[in-house]
């Protein structure tokens, strides 16, 4: 019986930082005598060959924010834990006036009236011209077609309606956001610049801890493929990656050069929530595409023998007739390794099956 090829992935750091990944485990196996019965032969193959590498991550929702009043006076009302809070929705009420959410990133820090420009009246602007209260150029300029939909706006929000927007009128965050955690209580003071509360995004993200050594299968923008528990599998896309390599010894003392490396990978689910099965937190394993070769010969690995020379070869089998072919091999996965030497349909033997 022939000796079975073993396969293993090294990873070598190169001077530049990136990761080169070098197939050292193409064990050369010893001679073994000859079969005492057929063995099973199967076709060589054309077709798509690539390796990846799989690493531990954390399933949760995607984005971290605070979100920060800046009004002062009693609180009145707060939002629930859990709760998903949209454009133009109450977060929280001060004095019983809501205050609402708003998608940007300058918050409302002054009073704004007819005539005021800047950033945080473009924002303004943008904000009730997607909530439906048109009737203006939406630009940095605050007009009286402005104030007419502010007036609007405030009523439907059972605020006087003044056409002024009061600094703290709403918080603000890039998206609808999830609340996580609530910091006032009602019946509490508030002062501006107070966090009301913490937030994440709506949508699911999987943080990865990547072995340093894989650094180069990492890009931004590159597509991963997210494995759930119970062996669901969705789709990701890599958002962020980390430039600075962490290590956590067991015993609190000062690293060394042998103990792992890693680096924070974050990466965005862009599979449908539904796609998830209802599983929104937890453990799951992610899957970097490494090095792939497009319409290759490939056979099990198994297939490989030793030829005289001590090179790599297979067994052909032709009309019961057996023959030993030379063979150069390419790219080796987990199961499969490109040849070149044969041709595709030739019947090769494989150890039993």
């Amino acid at each position: 019986m022939r000796r079975t090829v073993v396969v293993v992935l090294v990873a070598v750091v190169v001077a530049a930082g990136g990761v080169v990944l070098v197939w050292t485990g193409l064990d050369r196996p010893t001679a073994a005598p000859a079969a005492t019965r057929p063995l099973p032969t199967v076709p060589v193959t054309s077709g798509d060959l690539s390796t990846s590498v799989r690493q531990p991550g954390e399933l949760g929702y995607a984005g971290s924010y605070q979100l920060i009043a800046q009004l002062s006076g009693t609180v009145t009302a707060v939002p629930a834990a859990g709760q998903v809070v949209d454009r133009g929705q109450r977060v929280l009420a001060v004095d019983q006036r809501s205050v609402v959410l708003f998608f940007g990133e300058v918050p409302l820090y002054r009073p704004l009236a007819d005539g005021a420009t800047g950033a945080d009246v473009l924002l303004l602007e943008q904000n009730l011209s997607a909530l439906g209260y048109g009737g203006f150029t939406v630009d940095s300029t605050f007009t009286a077609g402005t104030a007419a939909a502010v007036r609007r706006w405030q009523k439907s929000l059972d605020l006087p309606e003044t056409g002024v927007v009061d600094a703290g009128a709403a918080v603000v965050a890039p998206a609808a956001v999830r609340i996580a955690s609530v910091t006032p209580v009602p019946g509490e003071a508030l002062a501006p610049g107070s966090v009301v509360a913490t937030a994440t995004g709506t949508g699911h993200g999987v943080r990865v801890e990547l072995d340093r050594r894989y650094r180069a299968l990492a890009v931004a923008g590159g597509a991963v493929r997210v494995s759930l528990f119970g062996g669901t599998a969705v789709d990701g896309q890599v958002t962020a990656i980390g430039t600075t390599a962490t290590e956590a010894p067991d015993n609190g003392q000062q690293p060394t050069a042998n103990q792992q490396q890693t680096l924070g990978v974050d990466i965005t689910v862009t599979s449908p929530e539904s796609a998830l099965g209802g599983v929104f937190e937890g453990p799951v394993t992610v899957e970097f595409p490494g090095e792939s070769r497009q319409d290759v010969l490939t056979v099990p690995i198994e297939a490989l023998t030793l030829d005289a020379g001590g090179g790599y070869a297979v067994v052909v089998v032709v009309g019961g007739r057996r023959r030993t072919v030379p063979v150069t091999t390419g790219l080796v996965t987990s199961n499969r390794v490109e040849v070149t030497g044969v041709a595709e349909g030739m019947r090769v033997e494989v150890p039993d099956l």
